[in-house]
């Protein structure tokens, strides 16, 4: 079993180059770690990520399923590109532990220019 300290070394390996905020949440919106994206928007442990942006932007949040029930749970919603998807993963040494992105909330995909 990984250590506190291995598991979010091993989230910088996994999503460090992910092109959307990426975060480790606890289910009391404590984050834990952020991805360099998140970074960049201004993200960093130790805040509530409830308290970023306003408070309606945070209706639809589903950590608490997701903490709840150990599985993945995931909405879609209208992003500023069209069409995005919320996940939250429990991470399943530590089902408290949540990871949370977006996909196509931050990111314009179809004129990024990335490889398919």
């Amino acid at each position: 079993m990984m250590n506190d300290e291995e598991l979010i070394k091993a989230f910088h390996v996994m999503w460090n180059g992910f092109p959307e905020a990426v975060m480790v949440i606890k289910k009391d919106r404590e984050i834990i770690a952020v991805n360099k994206k998140a970074a960049e928007f201004g993200l960093k442990p130790g805040i509530k990520c409830s308290s970023i942006g306003k408070p309606e932007q945070h209706k639809g949040c589903l950590c608490n399923k997701a903490a709840d029930s150990k599985e993945t749970v995931a909405i879609t919603y209208e992003g500023a590109f069209g069409k995005a998807y919320g996940y939250w993963i429990p991470i399943e040494e530590r089902p408290e532990w949540i990871i949370h992105f977006g996909v196509g909330s931050a990111f314009a995909y179809e004129d990024s220019g990335l490889k398919r």
